[in-house]
């Protein structure tokens, strides 16, 4: 073999190694077989908990997966195997979501409770009745559509009369616990306080208060029992509600304290910035400012308020005016927002609910 050729024999089986090095990284991670981080901009199983499963796999290959860490398996691009049964690997999530084709809604296990059928369209439904297990992570990615009482959640209030937070991605009525908690949904900042407005029903998607009312139960605390509406369940994505309010359906941590970060105290009395290492647990509310303004917001109860928000949501700068508010072409918005209709307030953008 000439000089010439073992140069050349070398090259080639350098880039061999590096493409089998990097095809072994996978950029740090390994996956299985069948499985790829998710589309519409999702990121795998990060803080998301998101896989979607591409390459066809048995029944026996699918209930061997191990999902340790997966908040929701979407499934929606694939066939279903035939005999599809419960996963072996336990425990999984309590709030693992499971996404199929529309076309598999037959074929879906007793055993997947959360289970949602998607059509290529986009339109989904929840199969069967499923009640979400409090301060466990929950990630939604796609909505989709729940009738009456199908979709529930259960919170055991500490019964002081101070106020919690509390977050759902759908439309609620209260079925147990009426007339033994009041509830609040979040108005809007004026100066150092926050206002919320007193409300009988829970709205997905939006930031609420609840405290309990009149006597305590015997163990400190009041079950309350949420139930939806018929609606479309909101995907869990972190969005901000009306440009300041933050809804977590996950273990959030505050890594940095000067983050504009604000959780409820523990005497439920105020809203305090946030020191690093905060913690809050899936369906609470934060409040997330693009600047502090000040260690802590008093929160506003009103009463007999007005069922729509507020034109604008009013700051201590202005002194308490409300501001003008554009659309995404820079025209003076007036009116009635639409229900998903982006706005700008100060450079800030606003999603109607």
């Amino acid at each position: 073999m000439t000089a010439k050729m073992l140069r050349q024999y070398g090259t080639l089986l350098l880039l061999f190694c590096l493409c089998a090095a990097l095809q072994a990284s996978d950029g740090g991670t390994k996956r299985s077989r069948g499985t790829t981080p998710g589309d519409d901009g999702l990121t795998g199983t990060g803080w998301t908990g998101y896989l979607k499963i591409t390459e066809p796999l048995t029944a026996d290959e699918l209930a061997a997966k191990d999902l340790g860490g997966v908040t929701c398996l979407d499934l929606s691009g694939i066939s279903l195997p035939e005999g599809a049964t419960a996963f072996r690997h336990t425990p999984v999530e309590p709030n693992l979501l499971i996404y199929v084709r529309s076309e598999d809604a037959n074929r879906v296990p007793e055993a997947w409770r959360f289970a949602v059928a998607r059509a290529e369209n986009g339109e989904a439904r929840l199969l069967h009745s499923f009640e979400l297990t409090d301060g466990a992570p929950l990630f939604i990615p796609f909505p989709f559509a729940v009738s009456t009482g199908q979709l529930r959640y259960t919170r055991r209030l500490i019964a002081d009369g101070n106020w919690q937070t509390l977050c759902l991605p759908f439309d609620a009525d209260a079925v147990e616990g009426q007339g033994l908690f009041e509830a609040g949904k979040a108005l809007g900042m004026d100066g150092e306080s926050l206002a919320f407005g007193e409300t009988q029903t829970i709205s997905g998607g939006a930031a609420h208060i609840l405290r309990t009312v009149g006597t305590a139960a015997t163990d400190g605390r009041l079950t309350v029992t949420f139930s939806s509406k018929a609606c479309t369940v909101s995907p869990t994505l972190g969005y901000l509600y009306q440009g300041i309010w933050g809804t977590n359906y996950r273990q959030m941590s505050v890594s940095d304290a000067g983050e504009s970060i604000y959780l409820l105290t523990a005497d439920g009395s105020t809203f305090a910035h946030a020191a690093a290492s905060s913690t809050l647990a899936p369906f609470r509310c934060y409040l997330s400012l693009f600047e502090p303004v000040g260690p802590q917001l008093v929160i506003r109860f009103e009463r007999n308020t007005a069922a729509a928000l507020p034109p604008a949501i009013l700051n201590k700068g202005n002194h308490g005016a409300a501001q003008p508010i554009y659309d995404l072409a820079g025209r003076r918005h007036t009116g009635t927002a639409r229900r998903g209709e982006i706005l700008i307030m100060k450079n800030m953008k606003l999603v109607n609910k």
